[in-house]
């Protein structure tokens, strides 16, 4: 019945089947509950905390009309935040590049910073592991890159030119060890994104996509951070409809991962939008009192829910 991937545990269940949901309820082995396929109305489960969610998503920004006016529309905080990191790296002897095809040679180079990147992410494991594999991502492959005064890569995200679905990507992104503490290289990088993206007349943005659950592979921090860059999560079907569904979801616990669990969910189900680009999910979290997080990083509609193990004394 247990599914277990790169550490997380999941059963699930089928619509019909809601008695099987009170023998695992208060268990500490198991971490989410979905039921697939999902039924046409919550229901019951609903009451039991459940919620509707695609398994994966993808974030999406508008780069607005230009630099300025895309940092503008930022939060305070962000804004502040975007503007130091811009004033810094003028400051710096550091510089810009946008590379439009990427060379074996660039990809070995930016290999070993990727790899840096991954250090401290549990459960992540590289996408790619060999300059053959970052090239042959698609002929539309780009990289952003930051150097210092050596020549010396400090950074690189590696991009995607969709020109068929009008949106600029950011995929894989890589920094040069110790760099993070001192500079706000990401930061850079995201508003070179935007300005990229205006340039190439596209109309959207992206950070990539991720399994929408976060505190297992990617952290709720992420999460976090990309909105706090202007980029909203959309179900990953409203532009790639492989390999991505929907659920009910219910958390069980969280032992092993990294709190606090985070999902988006549909604020209605069915969707009452014809066009899933214009749904706006919601952030369903799931607080840890041994991990303080502040949940309005995730704006201001946000249902928080305790993991059901919680309740009480979690049994094996």
């Amino acid at each position: 019945m247990l599914q277990h991937h790169e550490g997380l545990v999941t059963a699930t269940l089928a619509a019909d089947d809601h008695l099987a949901w009170k023998a695992l309820k208060f268990r500490k082995d198991l971490h989410v509950v979905n039921v697939a396929p999902p039924p046409a109305s919550g229901g019951e489960w609903l009451t039991d905390g459940f919620r509707f969610r695609p398994t994966n998503v993808v974030w999406l920004a508008d780069p607005k009309g230009s630099e300025e006016e895309y940092v503008e529309g930022l939060g305070h905080n962000p804004r502040y935040a975007v503007r130091k990191a811009l004033r810094d790296f003028r400051a710096s002897t550091m510089t810009l590049e946008h590379v439009e095809k990427i060379t074996h040679a660039l990809a070995e180079e930016w290999l070993p910073l990727y790899r840096a990147s991954l250090t401290g992410m549990a459960f992540a494991t590289p996408l790619v592991s060999s300059p053959e594999e970052v090239v042959g991502i698609g002929p539309d492959v780009e990289m952003l890159v930051i150097r210092d005064a050596q020549g010396n890569m400090c950074a690189g995200m590696v991009t995607l030119n969709d020109h068929r679905r009008g949106v600029y990507t950011a995929g894989l992104y890589g920094e040069r060890g110790g760099l993070r503490s001192s500079h706000n290289l990401s930061r850079v990088l995201y508003l070179a994104l935007m300005n990229v993206t205006r340039a190439h007349g596209m109309p959207l943005a992206s950070v990539g996509w991720e399994p929408n659950l976060y505190g297992h592979i990617a952290k709720a921090g992420l999460a976090a951070y990309k909105r706090s860059l202007g980029f909203r999560p959309i179900p990953r079907a409203a532009l790639r409809p492989d390999g991505s569904e929907d659920v009910l979801t219910r958390v069980v616990h969280d032992d092993g991962l990294a709190p606090p669990l985070v999902f988006f969910a549909y604020p209605t189900w069915p969707p009452e939008q014809d066009d899933l680009m214009d749904v706006r999910l919601r952030a369903v979290a799931h607080p840890n009192t041994n991990t303080p997080f502040q949940l309005s990083a995730f704006g201001s509609d946000v249902e928080s829910l305790a993991p059901s193990a919680a309740a009480k004394v979690a049994v094996r």
